[in-house]
């Protein structure tokens, strides 16, 4: 499907008489919404993976056998639900492709607003994750093998080490990623003022 579309904008564009303003903004706009996928596909991945994790703990509920574990793990099972809903909702904004009619300045605006809101919203993701974090070296545990093995000095050390390393060179990485992607689809826009 995607070949034909390709087939069909590049005959447009070799043929000069077919190239329309409207062929113009089609073409933009599914540039545009080619650009939001690659951050949007991530997240909802990312939201399965979240449910996994809540039916993982669900299903494994009753190994946690003291209260500060069973709260741990109903608050890891509510930071599973809020985190991918944070991401989803601020997706939610980009699922409107932007009306190329309205005039040049309005449609930078308002994407730039939006993407400023995408951007306070993963930051918050971000923080959020530290949390999931520790409750998640918590319950691990637990949950794997029935052995409390928190009791080793080793393993807190090495846990959060390495945890808060992974998270932190991950996140940084998500945050590129997306910024990259947000900025190419500005751009897209940005030409649409030149053409």
């Amino acid at each position: 499907m995607e070949l034909d579309d390709l087939k069909n904008d590049w005959e447009s564009i070799l043929n000069p008489n077919t190239l329309t303003t409207k062929a113009i903004n089609q073409m933009t706009q599914k540039k545009y919404a080619s650009k939001i996928r690659k951050i949007k596909y991530p997240e909802l991945i990312g939201g399965v993976i979240c449910l996994l994790g809540i039916g993982c703990i669900g299903f494994n509920f009753n190994k946690l056998d003291t209260f500060f574990l069973q709260s741990t793990g109903v608050l890891m099972m509510l930071l599973l639900v809020v985190l991918p809903a944070i991401s989803l909702l601020s997706l939610q904004q980009f699922n409107r492709t932007e009306d190329l009619s309205k005039p040049y300045v309005e449609t930078i605006k308002q994407f730039a607003i939006k993407k400023l809101r995408f951007q306070k919203y993963q930051q918050a993701n971000a923080l959020l994750c530290y949390l999931l974090l520790v409750a998640i070296i918590i319950l691990m545990p637990k949950l794997s093998n029935g052995k409390d093995i928190t009791y080793s000095k080793t393993f807190w050390i090495f846990a959060f080490s390495f945890g808060y390393l992974f998270l932190l060179f991950f996140s940084r990485w998500v945050k590129n990623f997306y910024s990259n992607s947000l900025n190419e689809a500005e751009q897209l826009l940005k030409e649409v003022d030149e053409s």
